[in-house]
């Protein structure tokens, strides 16, 4: 006698359980976002977003960045969440906009629940909720997760629409496709992905007729006869106002349209160079001295949603195998176009894996059917129950203890997780010699990235990719090892710079830290006075400079020092936290392409 197949998920229990796993997702995702340092993408988005608050003007580079869509969902949620003044923000505040979309993203699993079944729809959005790339990334200010977000609500859209046939579904699918691209210019490999899937589709189960019923946005309305232009039109309106900053900057919209040539030229590596089966190994099996990371769960389930989705029994219900055929071709049509790119960064996938996640949710479904009840639905369950504890693990690890490890796939060219005792020993100098901003030099590769993040309420840094010609005017000097011999040549020969030694930024790459003798003197001094219990010296000079080398020091009363700044005061932002002088190069790429994979 064939086992009973499980009875449909009740409405109250599936309630029960959509609470359940969005509270699995916010410990995920909120607690302690200021625990792993800024990345250089991130710090420079941060920035950038910074500016076209205080500016209202948002300027696009056709050869790097990308476009203001990260930006506007910024401002919009600080306004939401009540920021303070920009020079206030912190890392937990900028992040926060990538955690939201990440739970939106959950949400949206909701408007394809009449396609997985509501058992489906739970398992789904119970992966989503402790995936360790959905949770890594969704804790990371960078424009993947809000891009995701997006192709998510345009595909949901589209679903929808199949089944109501209401034009609100394919507008609001055509300005999520706008924002796409305005968000990041890469979403046209998606949409070329979608449009593959949509032929395959087609000639596998026909075209999705739309039909009367479900859940709509608006009132009813007949099938429009031509429904791409109520798609279309919403996209190139949304793309075009916020590139053009409503309308107005009509540069940057040709911008966005000749920035795939530069895109083409970077597909070839640009220094992100990987193998073709880069991405497999990250969803499904690495190590890298490190743990062993892997998200087979989702990839077993989803091949077996696949598998089911071509050679099931869908007599009675064809709409649901045109929507797992059509997302099981989309993930593999995107997942190989990426894999042929020589170009690859762990985050390019999440749309990918966001899909697989669907997918294994409907496969979960499919496994629970095929046991029926008994013993073996229990160890089915169990099996499942098994696999969210593995990956609820991961996610443990991939957010606390290897969050800027390299062993951790989804870390990539990150600011080690020791880089705050460099910005920790600057303001502990500054707070002991008297509360003023200090002077800083900054010799980098990169240009001072993250480091720009950190320091941006400070006029007195600069930041320059060689030691620079003119004289030192800086206290401090933070210069990479290949410049420590022309950085010494600079110090008088009579009284060198005290070298406080290297500072780690990135795996493999460090800064040597020189500070100004003065003002180390006035430090030490001040330092062990307070850890004697006496009272703390004044400095010597109001300005902690060193004398020129071919001048000997003046012997001359030393003068007052200068009243202190008020500690409990933060120090105003330079206002419209200013670009590099324009004698500089511009900033680095976003995916940091001069910056070599510390993999």
């Amino acid at each position: 006698m064939p086992a009973k197949p499980p009875a449909p998920l009740s409405l109250p229990a599936f309630i029960v359980l959509l609470m359940i796993t969005l509270g699995v997702a916010c410990y995920y995702r909120l607690p302690s976002l200021e625990e792993r340092p800024m990345h250089t993408d991130e710090a420079i988005l941060a920035v950038k977003t910074a500016q076209f608050q205080a500016t209202g003007h948002f300027e696009y580079d056709k050869h790097d960045f990308h476009g203001p869509g990260l930006h506007y969902a910024t401002w919009l949620w600080s306004r939401v969440a009540g920021w303070g003044g920009l020079e206030s923000w912190t890392d937990t505040q900028v992040r926060t906009v990538s955690v939201v979309c990440g739970l939106l993203l959950l949400l949206v699993t909701l408007l394809v629940r009449d396609a997985l079944g509501r058992t489906g729809t739970v398992c789904a959005m119970l992966l989503m909720a402790v995936s360790p790339m959905q949770v890594f990334y969704s804790r990371y200010y960078i424009m993947e997760m809000l891009l995701v977000l997006l192709i998510a609500i345009s595909g949901a859209s589209l679903w929808r629409y199949t089944q109501s046939g209401k034009r609100s579904w394919l507008m609001l699918a055509g300005l999520s496709l706008g924002l796409q691209h305005a968000t990041k210019e890469t979403f046209i490999l998606n949409l070329a992905a979608g449009f593959v899937a949509w032929l395959v589709t087609s000639r596998i189960v026909g075209e999705f007729a739309p039909r009367r019923g479900g859940f709509s946005l608006g009132p009813s309305a007949r099938r429009p006869d031509r429904p791409w232009i109520w798609v279309l039109v919403p996209a190139v309106l949304a793309s075009v106002a916020a590139f053009s900053g409503g309308f107005r900057d009509w540069e940057a919209v040709r911008d966005s349209v000749l920035t795939y040539q530069a895109y083409w030229e970077r597909s070839a590596g640009s220094g992100h160079e990987k193998p073709w089966y880069y991405y497999l190994q990250v969803l499904a099996w690495f190590r890298d001295g490190g743990i062993r990371w892997s998200e087979g769960t989702i990839l077993g389930l989803a091949l077996l949603g696949i598998g089911h989705g071509v050679m099931g029994n869908h007599s009675k219900t064809p709409q649901r195998q045109g929507f797992v055929l059509f997302s099981s071709a989309y993930a593999l049509v995107l997942l190989g176009g990426y894999s042929l790119l020589a170009y690859k960064t762990p985050w390019s996938i999440l749309a990918v894996q966001h899909v697989l996640i669907l997918l294994a949710g409907y496969g979960a479904t499919v496994v629970f059917q095929a046991v029926g009840g008994g013993m073996l639905r229990q160890v089915a369950r169990l099996g499942f129950l098994a696999g969210l504890y593995h990956l609820s693990w991961l996610s443990m690890m991939a957010i606390h203890h290897y969050c800027a490890d390299p062993s951790n796939p989804y870390v990539y060219s990150h600011t080690v997780q020791r880089f705050p005792r460099l910005t920790d020993q600057v303001a502990e100098m500054q707070r002991l010699t008297g509360g003023k901003p200090l002077s800083l030099l900054v010799v980098h590769k990169d240009k001072g990235w993250p480091m720009r993040w950190y320091w941006r309420a400070n006029p007195q840094v600069e930041y320059h990719e060689h030691v620079p010609d003119e004289p030192l005017k800086a206290q401090i000097v933070l210069v990479a090892a290949e410049e420590v011999a022309a950085i010494t040549a600079k110090f008088p020969p009579d009284r060198p710079w005290h070298n406080q030694g290297f500072y780690t930024v990135r795996p493999n790459e460090s800064l040597v830290m020189f500070v100004d003798p003065a003002l180390w003197e006035h430090y030490t001094a001040v330092k062990m006075a307070l850890e004697s219990g006496q009272e703390a010296p004044k400095p010597a000079a109001p300005a902690l400079q060193p004398a020129p080398a071919t001048t000997p020091a003046p012997e001359a009363t030393p003068a007052p020092p200068a009243p202190a700044a008020p500690q409990n005061t933060p120090p105003a932002i330079p206002p419209p936290l200013a670009s590099p002088p324009s004698t500089e190069a511009p900033a680095p790429n976003l995916e940091s392409p001069t910056i070599p994979n510390p993999q």
